[in-house]
């Protein structure tokens, strides 16, 4: 099994805690500051993948090269089970999971800033600098039915190669470059040439504008839960976010994410458990507290409908996993 960046396993379920704001703006950088562009690859035959809602300022381009996956990007849900690229851009509000058991998803993370050249030439003008500017976006997927896709695998899958070859992996599983320059070379060059693909299919497109109302309500709330999961919250109190009554509000974001607000606040908050029950030793009452939990029995059944298991039985199990 290859980790891809750090996740958290919850009944049969790998959770994504890439940053330490699951669920809106990611805090964590992919790459080096001098070369900011990361790998990452996750393959499992065993667990389904769950990448929960999150967004970034880099450009991310994924391979699912095989699996059934069910995506939703800025609101809009998406199904595939084909092998193919996706492409999520700048400050694209997404989620991922895997509906099948086997499957094998890759990504590259990059900021389209590291492509400008220092001699600004018609390149910069009319590709990459609109790139980095957000006013030229990727297209939604590629696959196999355009006569592009078998260029444009061979040379994503050269970069997944380099990276394999020349990397440092960090604790999360982000492979980067460091000091290799001549590795970042071909990488740099390899991206490039993935875009000028894409140009010559005609998939780029013109940004279409600054993103809508919902998906700005929708980032607000996230990063609203994130800052205060750890404090009694209430409909009232998020509604008030984006000014709307709670009656709306509930049905606007359970359209939005899938879940009813205390839904999505439950499950946060025990993934934040489990994170705890994972890496420390601290009393399970202590834990639940720590995680905005006020009421032991409505914690210990929200835990085991979620992992099947109390949660100290969860972490003996889990001890008993990694030192196997």
């Amino acid at each position: 099994m290859i980790k891809y960046r750090y996740l958290i396993m919850t009944g049969g379920t790998f959770m994504n805690q890439t940053s330490q704001q699951p669920g809106l703006k990611e805090k964590q950088s992919h790459g080096t500051r001098l070369f900011p562009c990361a790998y990452y690859h996750f393959s499992n035959l065993s667990y389904r993948l769950r990448v929960r809602h999150h967004w970034h300022e880099e450009v991310e381009v994924v391979y699912l090269q095989h699996g059934s996956y069910k995506l939703d990007i800025n609101m809009e849900p998406y199904g595939t089970d084909q092998e193919c690229f996706l492409f999520l851009n700048s400050g694209e509000l997404h989620s991922l999971r895997s509906v099948s058991v086997e499957f094998d998803e890759q990504a590259i993370v990059f900021s389209p800033s590291m492509l400008l050249f220092h001699n600004y030439d018609s390149i910069d003008e009319l590709i990459l600098l609109p790139l980095a500017q957000n006013k030229l976006t990727f297209p939604r997927f590629l696959d196999q039915t355009s006569p592009f896709f078998p260029a444009f695998r061979s040379c994503y899958q050269q970069i997944s190669r380099i990276f394999s070859k020349n990397n440092e992996t960090l604790i999360t599983g982000e492979q980067i470059l460091t000091d290799n320059v001549i590795a970042q070379l071909q990488i740099k060059a390899g991206i490039l040439q993935l875009i000028g693909i894409l140009m010559e299919a005609g998939l780029m497109r013109q940004s279409p504008g600054s993103e809508s109302q919902k998906i700005t309500a929708i980032k607000t709330i996230l990063s609203y839960i994130t800052e205060h999961y750890q404090e009694k919250l209430y409909v009232q109190d998020l509604a008030s976010q984006i000014n709307m009554n709670e009656q709306y509000f509930c049905r606007f974001f359970k359209r939005s994410i899938g879940k009813t607000p205390i839904d999505y606040i439950n499950d946060y908050r025990l993934n934040k458990v489990i994170r705890l029950l994972e890496t420390g030793d601290a009393p399970v009452t202590e834990v639940c507290l720590e995680c905005g939990f006020n009421n032991m029995g409505n914690f210990q059944r929200l835990f085991k409908r979620k992992t099947g298991t109390t949660p100290l039985q969860y972490r003996k199990l889990y001890l008993a996993r990694k030192s196997e």
